[in-house]
C-alpha cells in the first residue's frame, strides 16, 4: 500500500483514527455426508477454519505493519455458501443457517443469515449484520460458528463457506510500516 502525504498529515494530526480499510477474504470447506432417513438436524457445519481464527495474524495485515492495537473496526462484508461437489449439486438439504461470531468473555454475536436456499442454486448469499467485529477479532481468539436446520444431502457434498471482512486500521499502524 502506498500512502500520500497528504492522507497522511490528517490521520497523524487526528492521532489514532482510522486511517485505511484492508479487506480480508477468508473460506473453509467441509463436506455433508450423505444422510439416512433417521436423519433429521444437520447442526453446526463445522467449518473447522474458522475455529479458533486470528484475523490480527492474517498475512495481508501483517504485510502492512498492522498490530491488535491498530485495529479500529472490523465489520463482515459478505458471508455465501457453495455447493463444490459433486457437480449440479445444490444447497437446498439447508432450511435455514445463521453464522456467529464468539470469543473469550464476549456475547454470541449474529453475524449473517440466510432462510432460502432454492433447488438448483449451488451459491446462496447471507443476509449481512451491521455488527462491529474490532473485540472479537481483538480477542484471544475468534471462532465462527453456524446453527443449521435441514436435513443431511442425498449425496456427500463439499460445501464451501465464504466471507469477507473490511479491517479499519489508525495511523500508528500504517506509519510504523513505512
Amino acid at each position: 500500500m502506498t500512502l500520500s502525504a497528504t492522507l497522511l498529515l490528517p490521520a497523524v494530526l487526528g492521532g489514532c483514527s482510522k486511517l485505511a480499510t484492508i479487506h480480508l477474504d477468508e473460506s473453509d470447506q467441509v463436506t455433508i455426508p450423505q444422510g439416512t432417513l433417521l436423519d433429521q438436524l444437520i447442526g453446526n457445519l463445522g467449518f473447522s477454519g474458522f475455529s479458533a481464527m486470528d484475523i490480527t495474524a492474517d498475512t495481508e495485515l501483517q504485510n502492512q505493519g498492522v498490530e491488535p492495537g491498530d485495529v479500529k473496526d472490523v465489520v463482515l462484508t459478505d458471508f455465501e455458501l457453495e455447493a463444490l461437489d459433486p457437480a449440479g449439486s445444490d444447497l437446498s438439504f439447508i432450511d435455514s443457517m445463521q453464522v456467529y461470531a464468539t470469543a473469550p468473555e464476549l456475547p454470541k454475536v449474529l453475524l449473517a443469515s440466510q432462510t432460502s436456499f432454492p433447488a438448483g442454486q449451488a451459491t446462496v448469499s447471507f443476509q449481512v449484520e451491521d455488527v462491529d467485529l474490532t473485540d472479537y477479532v481483538t480477542s484471544q481468539s475468534l471462532t465462527i460458528t453456524t446453527d443449521v436446520s435441514g436435513h443431511p444431502p442425498d449425496q456427500d457434498t463439499m460445501v464451501e463457506g465464504r466471507f469477507g471482512l473490511d479491517v479499519g486500521v489508525t495511523a500508528k499502524g500504517a506509519l510504523r510500516k513505512r
